[in-house]
């Protein structure tokens, strides 16, 4: 959503997420605009640089100081902040320090905003989350006064390290008691730790300073910190004491592959060691930082090892399932995942079998060389290979181009509904890769996949196999429903033809009966045969236009007219029909149908007369039929859309509306909560207006009944 929409929109009740940085930017000083009382500002300790250095924050800072409206701030005052927070508490009314903050929220009486920001310096959040809903508004304005509560005033955090009352400082300690001081130092100051350390890492924790782990978490639970989150390699020995941390509530994930080095770190705080700790022991030197520097290296090295590591219950499960996990690899560098999937395909000795997760997967493994690699797995080793593709536009021209350089290849297509968000490869039922689409709109490959898994887990691979074989068998019934469907097309497409060639001379030879006979009641016999045969005649009519659409070829007759001269007409027409109707009926009589030009006098258009014509006939009908008393208008507009001049006819009927079961599904065939028709008349509309190169929609009215709209291009106007 974009600002310019919240702004338009802010006495609505919305909660919306907006993208892209300028809309972010725009959304915050609309906020300091309408804010006429408070604003209320929590951010860590990454932004006040940026509210300082962009311009249209600062401005809407000091606008808003300078209307009177009240400015509170919460942050984060640390040494590499200092002289913006200096700055920065001369720009609102009070400003107040919090250790370790980290959320990112703005509210004023009536709005709430929520940059979604990475702790990184001069970088502006590109999403935001803004509600001005009333329960939001006030959650995170209780939120807000809560963390004020617990906050102290700048004046003292800033004169602290003016002062030099909290000196940085790296240091190695050696002496146990300091050790021992420093580790509860750090459990004490910080609202969260990460940590990452080895079996008998969480043994020192677990026999030393397990309670002060639970009073982390309490905090966190009475949300005033953010926990603890773990990160080991764990076996089976491990088992039990993990689960004893679980149950705390501790975060732990399985990381295979660990640096020999276990930290914590915190935003207060790092200690580090390379000691081993077995069984629990004491380190015997342990490296301490509250410096910047080191503190931001060891929290990216705890994030990246976080993003790649396996959930511990996971972990459990498969350990006490006998799964061996040696046998599962996160890969999460697509470059790597895609060179593993040709390393498999090259060793392949039996069977290759490939689910795409879209025909652009295979577009773009094309454009990287992959059909010669499957061709010599095919002639070289008789490999035998499988593919399947959800369906779509070009998907001829890939299967062409596939089994021209893969002649032995056997490739099935399932519907779009079936379509999957991930790759699967599977090779001699002996290796398995599964690759995450993350972006199937990149040309490339390495920017389309996002995390992959593989495996050489039997158990794994049978699971896909089985997907992949359910798949193949959906296939083969989606290729036996294309040929039925062909096959009804045909049939419908003989009978429509078949039925027309004895109607005429029926219809023929009763009309000139019918004016050599004088008997009433056989005039009335007749009567009937000639108005079946017509129905049966607009039957045959409907068949052969549903066959042409579906064929896209349907043929049309176009000629320059000036169309609102023809709409005129037709309404016209109706209205005369009506009010005979209304006479025979002694009903009141008025004008059923009228025409609103918008402004439009005359436009000379390209269409088919008879074509358009059914569309609108078959629109009117309809309306006609829900709409018994109420006027129905016809409305002529102008539009541009993309460069190009459009004519937007629109029919509003004051009937019950579009039943909401079948809305979405309108313009297909057969669809119809009718009980007159067969549901085809407007999956016929829509194929002419298509074929004029127009849209056709329908919508429900806010107040009472429908307005069915097409659009038709204009080549040509004239006399506006």
């Amino acid at each position: 959503m974009k600002s310019k929409e919240v702004n338009s929109n802010v006495k609505n009740p919305i909660t919306q997420v907006i993208f892209g940085t300028q809309n972010v930017i725009d959304t915050e000083t609309g906020i300091f605009q309408r804010a006429s009382k408070r604003i209320d500002t929590c951010m860590s300790y990454t932004r006040p640089s940026l509210a300082l250095s962009l311009k249209p924050i600062k401005s809407a800072f000091l606008d808003s100081k300078r209307r009177g409206v009240k400015l509170r701030y919460i942050t984060e005052i640390t040494h590499n902040n200092f002289e913006y927070c200096k700055v920065l508490s001369g720009l609102v009314h009070e400003l107040r320090h919090l250790d370790g903050i980290k959320s990112n929220f703005m509210i004023s009486e009536e709005e709430y905003i929520a940059p979604l920001v990475q702790d990184r310096r001069e970088v502006v959040a590109s999403e935001l989350v803004y509600s001005n809903m009333t329960q939001i508004v006030e959650h995170g304005q209780q939120i807000f006064d809560t963390l004020w509560s617990k906050s102290i005033p700048a004046e003292e955090r800033l004169r602290q390290i003016q002062d030099g009352n909290i000196p940085l400082e790296t240091k190695i300690l050696d002496n146990k008691d300091e050790i021992i001081k420093q580790i509860i130092h750090l459990f004490e100051i910080s609202p969260g730790l990460s940590v990452v350390s080895n079996y008998g890492g969480m043994q020192l924790i677990y026999n030393n300073f397990f309670e002060l782990c639970k009073k982390i978490l309490e905090r966190q639970r009475r949300v005033e910190g953010e926990g603890i989150r773990w990160i080991m390699r764990i076996e089976k020995e491990s088992i039990n004491l993990v689960k004893k941390f679980l149950d705390l509530g501790v975060e732990i994930r399985h990381v295979k592959n660990l640096a020999p080095i276990n930290f914590a770190v915190s935003n207060h705080g790092l200690i580090a060691t390379v000691e081993e700790m077995d069984n629990g022991q004491m380190v015997q030197n342990l490296l301490t930082s509250n410096e910047f520097t080191y503190i931001k290296h060891f929290s990216s090295m705890f994030e990246q090892l976080w993003k790649g590591g396996l959930d511990a219950r996971h972990r459990i499960k498969n350990i006490e399932d006998n799964v061996d996990f040696a046998e599962i690899e996160i890969i999460q560098n697509p470059v790597d995942s895609i060179a593993r999937g040709w390393d498999m395909a090259i060793s392949a000795r039996k069977e290759i079998n490939i689910l795409f997760s879209s025909s652009n997967a295979l577009k773009r493994q094309i454009a990287m060389g992959v059909l010669p690699l499957l061709k010599g797995a095919s002639q070289k080793h008789g490999v035998k290979i499988r593919m399947i593709l959800p369906t779509s536009d070009h998907i001829d021209k890939l299967m062409e181009q596939t089994k021209s350089t893969v002649p032995n290849i056997d490739i099935r297509t399932v519907s779009t509904s079936l379509e999957t968000k991930i790759s699967i490869l599977l090779v001699d039922y002996k290796q398995c890769l599964i690759v995450e689409l993350r972006n199937d709109k990149q040309k490339s490959s390495y920017d389309a996949a996002g995390l992959s898994t593989y495996s050489i887990s039997p158990t794994i691979i049978s699971s896909y196999s089985a997907v992949f074989e359910s798949f193949w068998k959906q296939a083969e019934l989606f290729e036996k429903m294309k040929e039925i469907e062909i096959l009804e097309k045909d049939f419908i497409n003989i009978a429509a033809h078949e039925l027309r060639n004895p109607i005429q001379p029926i219809i023929g030879f009763s009309e000139l009966l019918y004016s050599k006979i004088e008997n009433h009641e056989q005039r009335r016999l007749l009567d009937e045969v000639i108005l079946n045969a017509r129905r049966l005649e607009r039957l045959a009519g409907i068949m052969l236009d549903v066959t042409r659409i579906e064929n896209n070829s349907l043929v049309l007759t176009n000629e320059t007219l000036d169309l609102p001269e023809l709409i005129s007409d037709i309404v016209e027409s109706y209205n005369r029909k009506l009010e005979e109707r209304d006479l025979e009926s002694e009903r009141k009589k008025f004008k059923r149908l009228i025409v609103i030009y918008g402004g439009i006098k005359s436009i000379k258009i390209t269409v088919d007369r008879i074509r358009i014509t059914q569309v609108i006939c078959n629109i009117l009908d309809n309306a006609i039929s829900f709409c018994k008393e109420e006027q129905i208008r016809v409305v002529l507009k102008e539009e541009f859309l993309n460069g190009q001049k459009l004519l937007i006819i629109s029919i509003r009927d004051m009937g019950p509306g579009i039943d909401r079961e079948i809305l979405s599904k309108l313009f297909t065939k057969f669809v119809s909560k009718s009980n007159i028709g067969i549901g085809l008349g407007l999956f016929i509309s829509k194929g002419i207006i298509e074929a004029h190169g127009g849209k056709i929609w329908a919508v429900n009215n806010s107040d009472r009944g429908a307005t069915f709209s097409f659009s038709l291009p204009i080549k040509r106007t004239s006399d506006k």
